[in-house]
């Protein structure tokens, strides 16, 4: 085959690939939504439990994660916003383990502007070991709602979630 005819041959095969994708939703679409953005404080998803004063692995006595974020939002100019987010919980024994039960405070704050904290709930989820499992998983549910939608539009809020610790396990987290 000579070069003319696989450049025409490569050409009409870019073209038909370019004509298959024309029907797909554009990757780079931009939706503009009221809805508060959601996300998880740095060095907060994260927590470990250590028994005393020791930091070594033997001393741990649970480690825990917060992930999987969801999100539904629904946005109305008459009844405002309706946000539903939830996330998991996934917490691990450590050698240091003597329960069966744990509970771990987090939080959901709402910011507006990057820096004004308009609302802050503390929560507790308990997580029950089987005695056979090592490991949990627990799922949380948190709704959040705006009535005005005129205030929606006008800032913008940001739904924050993360463990409730200590300034001493923030630190631990950051220089993990």
């Amino acid at each position: 085959m000579n070069l003319p005819v696989i450049i025409r041959k490569l050409t009409l095969l870019g073209a038909i690939l370019l004509i298959a994708g024309c029907g797909k939703r554009n990757p780079f679409e931009v939706t503009i939504s009221n809805c508060p953005a959601v996300a998880i404080v740095s060095y907060t998803g994260i927590v470990t439990k250590f028994d005393g004063i020791g930091r070594n692995s033997d001393d741990v006595v649970y480690n825990a994660t917060i992930t999987d974020l969801r999100v539904d939002c629904r946005e109305d100019d008459k009844t405002g916003i309706y946000q539903r987010v939830s996330f998991a919980i996934i917490a691990s024994k450590g050698p240091a383990f003597a329960n069966q039960a744990i509970i771990l405070p987090y939080f959901a704050v709402l910011l507006r502007d990057n820096s004004l904290i308009t609302a802050k709930r503390i929560f507790q989820a308990e997580l029950r070991f089987d005695p056979d499992s090592d490991r949990f998983v627990l799922r949380q549910t948190i709704i959040q709602t705006l009535p005005d939608i005129d205030t929606a539009r006008r800032y913008d809020y940001e739904l924050l979630v993360g463990f409730q610790l200590t300034p001493d396990e923030v630190a631990y987290n950051a220089l993990r």
